[in-house]
């Protein structure tokens, strides 16, 4: 064949060539592959990033029974606080505020509230998630006992905004409490604060009353 012809040029290419060629053509699914991201988190941020999605995963599969089980001790620092929408401390430390939650969750299941009580369902949760906080909207609602003497109350709803703020670490360490209402109405941060200390003495008296 002719010297430039393309049969004698393709004959003629060493097995380097060949390879080089092939190495060196575009594939279809190049294109398609992620592009790396242009910057990198230091090993500080990476950590705390890390440790965040683990504790929010955490909360998200806590909330939801907030009023029936204890939170999960891992996911809140040592100093973690409980505060009112008055900046009040309902309670302060990680053992202060896992015992509330508890004596919370102790109290709604008690046979107590099946009769002089309203026992608080599953909430329903909104969640907001930012770099440093996590804002959860909740409504739980509050059912009168079938017999006793809180059958003839109504049924309720009793709703509000936590606001989680993240430390260094990516564990909670303080929740703020605010934009409580019971069937709509505001309720005011001190009938709270008494209603927990009733409920963290594990005391027998109905939310109702606390609510009145």
């Amino acid at each position: 064949s002719h010297p430039l012809s393309p049969t004698h040029f393709f004959t003629r290419m060493t097995p380097f060539a060949c390879v080089s060629l092939a190495l060196t053509s575009p594939r279809a699914d190049v294109g398609s592959a992620a592009a790396l991201p242009t910057s990198f988190l230091s090993d500080a941020a990476f950590s705390r990033a890390q440790a965040a999605h683990r504790n929010i995963g955490r909360l998200r599969g806590f909330a939801p029974a907030a009023f029936t089980r204890s939170p999960p001790e891992v996911a809140f620092s040592d100093d973690i606080s409980l505060v009112s929408d008055l900046g009040v401390d309902l309670a302060r430390g990680r053992e202060a505020y896992l015992s509330l939650f508890e004596a919370v969750a102790a109290l709604n299941t008690s046979p107590l509230l099946d009769v002089a009580g309203l026992r608080a369902g599953e909430l329903q949760c909104d969640y907001s998630i930012g770099p440093d906080a996590v804002s959860v909207r909740w409504s739980a609602p509050l059912t009168p006992a079938s017999t006793g003497i809180s059958a003839a109350l109504p049924a309720a709803a009793l709703s509000g905004i936590s606001t989680y703020t993240l430390a260094a670490d990516g564990r909670l360490c303080r929740h703020e409490l605010s934009n409580l209402r019971l069937n709509g109405r505001r309720l005011p941060s001190s009938t709270l604060a008494e209603w927990l200390r009733l409920y963290r003495r594990s005391s027998p008296a109905s939310p109702a009353e606390a609510f009145a």
